[in-house]
């Protein structure tokens, strides 16, 4: 009867179903540490722990049998990784502000359809991104209030290759005529070569951001322009 049991349930069902359980609960963990560690911890974490499961099972393969030396060693290499990275995850190794944790990063992919856009294909001015594909040079950005009701979201997108740019977005000092940057109100990225960056002015909604503020490029003075809040056509 016993050995029914184990050969018609234990082995094939029983067995099975708890190799599944072990290995979703091994990667949920795997993805709850590195959710709750920052960008820099994560991948710190992900080549600690790989470099550690490599040393272990070198070190399991060279010899036939491990002493007691051994196997406490094979041990640490495989579990010291997931206890480091478990004590910054909880709070208990480090001061990781909760904003700064994987989990709380907005990814590019959550970029709202009404983030304004504005690019830099050159390093004389910025440009706007026409229907056409075409990014039309400019000083001037003239945006329309998103309609979410929290921070006011942007989109850099650098144009040009192997040269680096941002955009500066601040408070208006001076008049129009001749402005200069005020207190920051949000800033993305310094972006080497061709790509995108999506960034937040932090605690700013659009009821709060001043009808014109001043953009800038941080590498290339010269690149400037005024920016203003219009009202949505129709």
């Amino acid at each position: 009867m016993a050995n029914d049991f184990r050969s018609r349930i234990l082995a094939p069902v029983l067995i099975p179903a708890l190799i599944v359980v072990v290995m979703g609960a091994f990667v949920g963990g795997v993805a709850a540490l590195l959710l709750f560690n920052t960008k820099t911890g994560a991948l710190a974490f992900a080549a600690v722990a790989a470099g550690g499961i490599l040393f272990a099972v070198s070190l399991a393969a060279g010899r036939e049998r491990l002493d007691t030396r051994g196997r406490a060693v094979l041990s640490l290499a495989a579990v010291l990784p997931f206890a480091l990275g478990l004590g910054v995850a909880t709070g208990v190794l480090g001061d990781v502000a909760d904003e700064d944790r994987m989990i709380n990063v907005l990814p590019l992919i959550s970029v709202p359809e009404d983030a304004p856009v504005i690019a830099a294909e050159n390093s004389i001015e910025f440009c706007l991104l026409a229907e056409d594909g075409t990014c039309v040079p400019t000083e001037r950005w003239d945006v329309v209030p998103g309609a979410s009701t929290e921070a006011v979201a942007f989109v850099f997108e650098n144009l040009q290759p192997q040269v680096p740019h941002n955009v500066v977005i601040t408070l208006l000092e001076g008049t129009e005529n001749a402005p200069t940057p005020g207190a920051v109100l949000a800033e993305s990225t310094l972006i080497s070569g061709v790509s995108s960056e999506y960034f937040v002015a932090e605690d700013v909604s659009w009821a709060d951001l001043p009808e014109t503020w001043y953009f800038f490029c941080r590498v290339h003075a010269n690149m400037n322009g005024i920016g203003t809040v219009v009202a949505a056509e129709g």
